[in-house]
């Protein structure tokens, strides 16, 4: 099971398992830094998931804890293969850190809702919409074309996950203007194919794509986001809490805090009461590309 979970799931967990051995034993990082002759900044950086810490200095915090057994050794699995990559790691000469984050946490979740109010998501996107938008970023944003092409192949290896076994699952809502949107030159087959696209993605049980129409009521002005879930494990429960990311250009966002997940997971609800169901949406995006 251990070594089923990719890289930065297991950095997450094990940080998240981390600070919340040394809150049960009451220390502060400063304590165990000192009596473990570390800098206050390793305990940090372990803590808050910046570093893989090593299977050796785990093992010197599960002594200093007084934490063995199943535990202990489920800890010390976390920690092992530390040295291991996921694919998208690859890409970290062209995608910044908080993205290449996203895509990990997509590799490991067991589930994904998803708000969109200006583009397709990504992982729905066919390559020449993905290249289109990746176009559109020469206007703030100095980027060779073998950038834009690397950007885009990591974007198309995402949709793997779409397909893998067990298959995530996947649930988006799109506000209308998404749908009608064009980029660049406007090309109306490149849409219309797109349009096409999706809606033969929705045929796939493991995939909901519900349209919010500009003629109903939008219960929430929050632009795009998304809730990643993840499976749990043995012992230690969850793999990582509920993680939401969502979008400030130019920066992106990922937060763990349980209250705001909770709170996206509400507004989610709210979107997806608001908008037709699926196979309303399948009729209304087959009859925009159509009209194409």
């Amino acid at each position: 099971m251990i070594g089923e979970i990719n890289p930065t799931l297991r950095r997450r967990k094990l940080a998240a398992e981390l600070r919340r051995l040394r809150e049960d034993a009451g220390l502060n990082g400063v304590q165990v830094a000192r009596s473990l002759r570390w800098s206050t900044s390793k305990i940090s950086r372990m803590e808050n998931g910046q570093v893989a810490p090593s299977a050796k200095d785990v093992a010197e915090l599960l002594r200093h804890y007084g934490i063995d057994g199943e535990r202990g050794d489920l800890l010390l699995a976390l920690a092992g293969n530390d040295g291991a990559k996921g694919w998208w790691e690859s890409y970290s000469d062209v995608v910044t850190e908080p993205v290449l984050e996203l895509f990990g946490l997509e590799d490991g979740a067991s589930r994904v809702r998803a708000w969109h109010t200006f583009s397709l998501p990504g992982l729905l996107q066919t390559r020449e919409y993905a290249t289109r938008i990746g176009l559109l970023h020469r206007a703030v944003e100095l980027v060779p074309p073998g950038k834009i092409e690397r950007r885009i192949r990591a974007r198309m290896r995402r949709q793997h996950l779409l397909r893998k076994e067990p298959p995530l699952r996947y649930s988006a809502v799109l506000d209308e203007a998404v749908l009608r949107r064009r980029f660049g030159d406007g090309d109306a087959k490149l849409m219309r194919d797109q349009l096409l696209h999706l809606a033969e993605l929705g045929d796939l049980p493991n995939i909901t794509v519900r349209v919010l129409r500009l003629d109903r009521p939008h219960p929430t002005d929050i632009t795009n986001f998304m809730l990643l879930s993840f499976p749990a494990m043995p012992v230690l429960g969850s793999v990582s809490g509920e993680v939401v990311y969502y979008e400030n250009f130019p920066s992106f966002t990922l937060t763990e805090d349980e209250e705001t997940a909770f709170q996206y997971s509400l507004v989610f609800d709210l979107l997806e009461d608001a908008a037709m169901d699926e196979e309303e949406s399948r009729d209304f995006i087959t009859s925009l590309a159509d009209q194409l």
